[in-house]
């Protein structure tokens, strides 16, 4: 089972792409065999080793195309008062996380430490997307949007910090907090952001 007849490479490539992030997401990198990936995607060992030298670089490939699509999803909210009201939305619904999400991430932050070149990915995927939020922020505060007490870097990293540990808060599957009382909390933090002329006065 080579490349699979009426099939580009590049859709191969996909192909092998998906399959990884499932079978490594419920396996783990050490965990994860590459025939068994070659297997969920209907294709031969070989035909990953000719897309990827090897499985640290396919972990790679594989943790750039969908491991960071959480806070991708997160970072993609445009600018001004929209943008921190996606924020609240977005962080609210972090508190309600499914344990499954985020299992190929969570297997990446342990496999890092023992792996420099999948630590190597995960710096610079979420370090290129605190750099975007920390950009993001300082549009606001020039636009007059967001206060310029607060420091865009150590924004960016509470941002990380927050959807990565909610993957981990998941993957323990502990008991959920109130949520009316997450979402007060979210709303609470985000209003902190505006400019203190925005805010609404009682």
């Amino acid at each position: 089972m080579g490349r699979i007849a009426g099939v580009t490479a590049e859709e191969t490539r996909q192909r092998l792409l998906d399959a990884a992030a499932g079978v490594f997401a419920a396996k783990g990198y050490d965990g994860a065999g590459v025939a068994e990936i070659a297997t969920a995607a209907g294709v031969s060992p070989g035909a990953i080793y000719s897309h990827f030298p090897s499985k640290a670089e396919l972990y790679s490939a594989t943790l750039h195309a969908h491991g960071a699509e959480e806070i991708e999803r997160l970072l993609a909210i445009g600018s001004g008062q929209e943008a921190l009201a996606t924020i609240g939305q977005r962080g609210i619904a972090l508190g309600h996380r499914q344990p499954e999400e985020g299992s190929l991430l969570v297997g990446a932050i342990v496999a890092a430490r023992r792996h420099p070149e999948v630590r190597d990915v995960l710096r610079r995927e979420f370090g290129e997307r605190e750099q975007r939020f920390s950009r993001l922020i300082t549009a606001g505060q020039l636009d007059g949007t967001i206060t310029p007490d607060i420091s865009a870097s150590a924004a960016s990293r509470f941002v990380t910090m927050l959807v990565l540990g909610s993957l981990l808060v998941a993957a323990m599957d502990l008991p959920t907090v109130e949520e009316d009382d997450w979402a007060g909390l979210i709303d609470d933090l985000v209003g902190r952001f505006l400019a203190t002329d925005r805010q609404p006065r009682t």
